[in-house]
């Protein structure tokens, strides 16, 4: 058995598909990588903040020492005790080098 020929507008027909089918196909390729460049830049890429190998520098009262680090994720914790005795914990954004936080214990009320 073989198979018939196709008329002149099957064969139109059958060149549009064929085109629509190739066009689509293109169009999801571009699609997706532009999901993956959009997620190289926005979250998956190279972390934003201080550039690689800058030092973080942070201002301390004067005389106060630093009595301990803690780092969890991007999160550092400072114990830093000072020159009275007394202390204060300083959480700094690790990743942007800036002061999140500034805890001071205090006289129960």
């Amino acid at each position: 058995m073989g198979a018939t020929p196709l008329s002149e507008a099957e064969q139109r027909k059958l060149r549009v598909l064929k085109g629509v089918v190739i066009g689509l196909g293109m169009l999801l390729f571009l699609g997706f990588g532009a999901l993956l460049m959009a997620l190289m830049l926005k979250g998956g890429g190279v972390a934003r903040g201080l550039p690689a190998g800058e030092e973080m520098k942070l201002a301390v009262p004067e005389g106060a020492r630093v009595e301990e680090m803690r780092l969890s994720g991007t999160m550092l914790a400072l114990r830093l005790k000072l020159a009275d005795g007394s202390w204060r914990v300083v959480v700094v954004d690790a990743r942007r080098g800036r002061v999140l936080r500034q805890i001071r214990p205090s006289a129960a009320p």
